[in-house]
């Protein structure tokens, strides 16, 4: 069966558009989105730094978002192609209330977010949680390891049905099982099945190399890798890791792991043969080689990377 993966597509509708567009080109049976569906806007960010922002318009953005344009697109879809299936798992940027009215607006895709689902024959397990960072969406965060801490920030915020509310030491963290215990339970009973979508990529395996060269992926997610040998396990989270590490794809253990990257100009996205997933690998930019980290464009994306990284340090964390 031919997949195809993207990630991290962060409310931009040209990428929702060229991702159904590419799939059809491709032939793909079944369409994987891992992780970060919607858009995440703040009004005057400068008020982040006098804690005066106002979390609430960010929810909404997000179910404006699903009413006014993705709810409608994924529908019209499904209806005129019966024969490919959408999948989807929420990213950390996702708001838990959004991601709920996405699901009941859209039936007819597949939420696979702590699930394991057969399409065409092939099991699918998905899982969307993140290890923390200090920015300010924390639904879909969690702890890594048992023993794992949490990460002190400024603005630590949870969505509820009145809106959103912030969750003070560590509350989000610390009263919530851990990645490798809610990894453990959907285990249970079904093993990883074929193909696995995380959000976050593995630890130290290259697909979560941050602007900084340094790893921050899952522990966790490595661990249920390494154990369960899924014969494919899609990631994102990490936009730039393939520019940084140099691919887009390697093997853990007998695992084909993959982060297609992500550039808010650019569909980032792979199609693979679920019968021969490693033959058939191909990135839509980068193609079955390597990635080029040089030239202008990659120093100007680390750039801006960097300010990014800057602001997140100074002004999210506490």
């Amino acid at each position: 069966m031919r997949v195809v993966f993207v990630s991290d597509l962060h409310g931009n509708m040209k990428l929702y558009h060229e991702m159904l567009a590419y799939a059809l080109q491709s032939g793909a049976r079944c369409v994987v989105i891992g992780g970060d569906l919607l858009p995440t806007r703040l009004d005057h960010l400068w008020k982040l730094l006098h804690d005066t922002v106002d979390f609430a318009p960010a929810i909404h953005t997000q179910l404006e978002f699903i009413d006014s344009f993705l709810a409608p697109l994924f529908t019209d879809f499904t209806a005129r192609h019966p024969g490919v299936s959408l999948l989807y798992i929420p990213g950390n940027h996702d708001w838990h209330r959004a991601v709920e009215h996405l699901k009941t607006a859209v039936p007819a895709a597949v939420y696979l977010h702590g699930r394991t689902e057969s399409i065409g024959g092939v099991t699918f397990t998905g899982y969307g949680c993140t290890n923390d960072s200090p920015f300010w969406v924390k639904d879909f965060v969690r702890r890594d390891l048992h023993e794992s801490g949490y990460v002190r920030s400024r603005h630590p915020m949870v969505s509820t049905e009145k809106g959103v509310s912030p969750s003070r030491k560590g509350a989000y963290a610390l009263q919530r099982p851990s990645m490798e215990e809610e990894l453990s339970s959907l285990s249970t009973g079904h093993g990883a099945g074929d193909v696995c979508v995380f959000h976050c990529p593995p630890f130290g395996s290259g697909l979560d190399t941050l602007y900084t060269g340094k790893p921050i992926g899952s522990k966790a997610i490595a661990r249920f890798i390494v154990e369960h040998g899924p014969l494919v396990s899609l990631h994102g989270h990490i936009h730039e890791a393939p520019y940084m590490s140099g691919f887009y794809h390697c093997t853990m253990g007998t695992t084909l792991a993959v982060n297609p990257g992500h550039h808010p100009g650019r569909l980032h996205a792979v199609t693979f043969d679920t019968d021969d997933p490693v033959q058939s690998l191909t990135h839509r930019i980068f193609g079955s080689g390597s990635v080029s980290r040089g030239g202008f464009a990659a120093a100007v994306d680390r750039r801006a990377r960097l300010i990014k990284g800057f602001f997140m340090k100074k002004v999210l964390a506490q």
